[in-house]
């Protein structure tokens, strides 16, 4: 008998904000897509089968904010390593290399990655990577040419997603935000892609940065604690914020351990205004920094009473939406065999930001598995 499924997940919990579906049920996959979503699919017909009872399935979760470029910049992580672990199937690179090493996190990181990789391209034609000398990349705009950006972006349009760009004192100082950001509007405009921008510890005020920003567009550290933060000077969510959101810009997380604070999303959250994505921002952090995987990231947020849907949504449907790869995030049948089966575990735990604020939680999400590519994920052998 020829099975009709490679995998088959039952009895799982399945919770799929791209469908509005919350269900109990089984989950199959074929040819490396999800083939079947069935209250009851018989386990003659597949392959391989695992029993899920009392997890979560959602769709592969999506990290769209986090540095991988592990093989040029001692700050990066390998993908391999710090997403599929953790249920992660789908990452971004966040402006880790610009247009002059860009080539090399494309021929050597995301081609051998097992994590579906894109990437923006950094304003600054190394990047990051100046950062091990401790130097700000845009502090001398001419490290910065559009040209070669524009060309970078073109050249290779099913990886990269359009450019990134730090506005903060330590990246471009005051005098070099403005003039930085409008290089990177020209880029954009120029590829017609999507613009990600750093905004915390801005120089500048949080709402002229918008000015800069159209529909689709990134905002990334979207509740720091810095100055010019997401509220004013009541505590109140600015009304710029609110109406770069109805424009269609992205709030992003991009927790960092930094860039994260829990005061500021507590009264985020009393005003009921959560971010559109959650991400990690993740790198290799000091000693004294604490950054999370995205599991902590979302943990974080359901103890701050983000609802669970909400939580996935963020991570999957939404971000799926953000990058403009709306066939990701899913577990429609047709889609991309990528899924994540998670633990919801009871216990006593906290989260913290880099100043010492912390939340206490009853709950945390663990994974139990990863599916890429309508298969299980299995770590290779050390």
């Amino acid at each position: 008998m020829t099975e009709s499924y490679d995998l088959l997940l039952k009895n799982g919990d399945i919770v799929d904000p791209s469908q509005d579906m919350r269900q109990r049920g089984d989950v199959a996959f074929r040819g490396g897509r999800v083939a079947a979503i069935e209250a009851d699919i018989p386990v003659t017909e597949a392959a391989e089968v695992i029993d899920v009872r009392g997890h979560l399935v959602t769709p592969g979760l999506m990290d769209i904010h986090g540095h991988f470029y592990y093989r040029g910049w001692p700050g990066a992580v390998d993908p391999d390593v710090a997403c599929l672990p953790s249920g992660v199937t789908t990452a971004v690179d966040a402006g880790s290399t610009g247009w002059g090493n860009y080539p090399a996190l494309r021929d050597y990181v995301m081609r051998d990655s097992h994590t579906r990789l894109y990437a923006f391209v950094h304003l600054c034609a190394t990047g990051l990577t100046s950062l091990t000398a401790r130097v700000g990349e845009l502090q001398n705009l001419a490290f910065a040419q559009t040209d070669r950006a524009i060309r970078c972006i073109g050249d290779n349009p099913d990886q990269t997603l359009g450019v990134k760009v730090r506005i903060d004192h330590r990246a471009t100082g005051e005098a070099n935000a403005l003039p930085a950001l409008r290089m990177a509007r020209e880029v954009a405009d120029a590829t017609q892609s999507q613009m990600m921008v750093h905004v915390s510890g801005t120089p500048v005020p949080l709402v002229r940065l918008f000015d800069f920003m159209r529909a689709g567009d990134v905002a990334t550290h979207i509740l720091n604690g810095y100055a010019h933060n997401v509220l004013d000077g009541n505590g109140r969510i600015r009304d710029g914020v609110r109406e770069a959101r109805e424009r269609g810009i992205v709030l992003d997380v991009g927790h960092a351990g930094v860039h994260f604070d829990l005061n500021v999303a507590r009264a985020a959250v009393a005003q009921e205004f959560w971010p559109d994505t959650l991400s990690t921002d993740i790198h290799t952090p000091p000693p004294d920094r604490v950054v999370y995987d995205l599991l902590g990231v979302m943990s974080t947020f359901l103890a701050l009473e983000m609802p669970l849907e909400a939580v996935i949504a963020s991570v999957t449907s939404k971000a799926a939406a953000a990058i403009g790869k709306p066939e990701l995030g899913s577990l429609r049948v047709g889609s991309p065999g990528d899924a994540a089966v998670l633990e919801l575990q009871e216990g006593e735990f906290s989260f913290v930001d880099a100043v010492g604020n912390e939340v206490p939680a009853g709950q945390r999400l663990h994974a139990v598995l990863t599916v890429k590519g309508g298969h299980r994920w299995r770590a290779l052998a050390a």
